[in-house]
């Protein structure tokens, strides 16, 4: 028998109106349906096909349909439909602290706080939650972007300069690379591990801190390159890798790195203007590393060295690490994927 509660609100009046069609073809001579036999035909409780019988006669077939159940819209609420777009406007546009209220980002007691100060509406928190899943509003983890970092330069770089610079590349017919450095070390990196609840697990880690450092460049053809090294970048290190660059391609090299002062240094420029055939250097905007695809790269890479476990010594650091990205390096498909992510894909064309 099927259980009329468990249906949904169509298949309930579907289930009524069946119950009308069944019951006109099996009428008793006092013009009363068999009820036994509606009930038995229809798969219902013969009380269910009673009551629906009478509904339809007092009523007709408007009695027996679905009538939508709750307030409606708009009843009870706190906010009117005027109100609730200038809040919504009032937290896209801005941070708490822009509106001169206390946080960085916001949450329930922020808006409501906002709500409070706009339009002396005291809204508790959990009717607050409410209507910030009702705007489609979620909480969310957020990007973090560097205090001193400029919006304006952000923007005149994806709008002006890079293209400039990917027309100039293919005027010349160049390679454009991106290029970073990063760290390596005998510490895990974005690493989590499953463990009975409430019990932390354990890495084991070294007393000693060992690392090996790495540059590399990046095209959106999938191509790699790559280099380790020791100790801190310098003007000559980055020459030399430049110059290797250079060798590995019969075409012209267009460099974008970060604003690193090696990369700035006197003795790369001059080295710049007397190659200047074969190399061109531009850079990123300050403190905006998002905007480097080689940075993905370098997370995938950290990502990767996680899974092999803990490293007793540079040479096993080193061995891992030329393992996996010399894995990256076959892979032209996983290289140009680094230029998926949302803040680089400008530098897909």
């Amino acid at each position: 028998m099927v259980n009329n509660l468990k249906l949904s609100v169509a298949e309930q009046e579907n289930l009524r109106k069946k119950i009308i069609r069944i019951a006109k073809k099996n009428l008793k001579p006092n013009g009363k349906p068999n009820v036994e036999k509606v009930s038995e035909i229809c798969e219902c409780s013969v009380n269910h096909v009673r009551i629906t019988w009478r509904k339809y006669q007092n009523g007709g077939i408007s009695a027996i349909k679905s009538v939508k159940m709750g307030r409606p819209k708009g009843n009870g609420c706190k906010l009117t439909p005027e109100q609730e777009k200038e809040i919504q406007k009032l937290i896209i546009d801005n941070d708490p602290n822009q509106l001169k209220l206390k946080g960085f980002l916001w949450d329930r007691r922020l808006v409501a706080e906002l709500i409070l100060r706009k339009f002396g509406i005291k809204m508790p928190l959990s009717t607050m939650g409410n209507y910030l899943a009702k705007w489609g509003f979620t909480a969310q983890r957020p990007k973090k972007q560097h205090y001193k970092q400029n919006p304006e330069e952000v923007q005149k770089f994806l709008e002006e300069d890079y293209p400039e610079i990917a027309e100039k590349a293919k005027v010349e017919d160049a390679e454009i690379y991106w290029v970073d450095e990063t760290g390596i070390h005998n510490s895990s990196n974005y690493v989590k591990g499953y463990s009975p609840k409430g019990v932390t697990p354990v890495v084991p880690v070294a007393s000693e801190h060992i690392r090996i450092n790495m540059i590399s460049a990046i095209t959106n053809q999938g191509k790699l390159r790559f280099h380790f090294y020791k100790g801190k970048m310098n003007q000559d290190l980055y020459i030399d890798f430049l110059t290797r660059l250079i060798k590995s391609t019969p075409k012209k090299v267009y460099i974008i790195a970060d604003n690193l002062k090696t990369h700035h240094g006197l003795i790369v420029k001059e080295w710049a203007e007397l190659n200047s055939e074969l190399i061109s250097l531009y850079y990123l905007p300050s403190y905006a590393p998002k905007l480097n695809p080689d940075e993905y790269l370098n997370n995938n890479l950290k990502y990767e060295m996680a899974k092999k476990g803990y490293c007793k010594d540079e040479n096993e650091i080193k061995a891992n690490a030329l393992g996996v990205m010399r894995s990256i390096q076959k892979s032209t498909d996983r290289v140009e994927s680094f230029f998926e992510h949302d803040d680089v894909k400008y530098a897909k064309k």
